[in-house]
């Protein structure tokens, strides 16, 4: 199996996949309310008795707008409490690929190993 390591391009955070949050996400990330015009302003009690009232229903980070938590150095400000949607992001797969042929980057290249 091909391993890859982030560039930290900012790709995968500029806008070009969409990212959504769910119940777990909020309860561990607050912030990601203020993310989703629909959510922003609301409390997180709101929020998730909303989420939970209707199957389906998201919070909304990243879906043709760059995300919100990307900083100047495309590094992700919630790192540690991003949401599971960028969590399974990993570098070199079908959504980075995808995220860099949009931002017209070249795919990354798989690392070379001594193992």
């Amino acid at each position: 199996m091909l391993k890859y390591e982030c560039d930290q391009c900012g790709a995968c955070c500029s806008g070009k996949l969409i990212v959504q949050a769910e119940e777990l996400d909020v309860l561990r990330e607050p912030r990601l309310i203020e993310a989703d015009s629909h959510y922003a302003g609301k409390g997180v009690d709101e929020v998730l008795t909303l989420l939970r009232q209707d199957f389906g229903r998201v919070v909304t980070l990243s879906c043709g707008q760059s995300c919100p938590f990307l900083d100047p150095d495309n590094r992700c400000s919630i790192y540690p409490t991003r949401p599971n949607d960028c969590v399974d992001m990993q570098a070199g797969d079908e959504q980075c690929r995808y995220a860099r042929e949009a931002a017209g980057l070249e795919p990354l290249e798989p690392k070379t190993t001594t193992d």
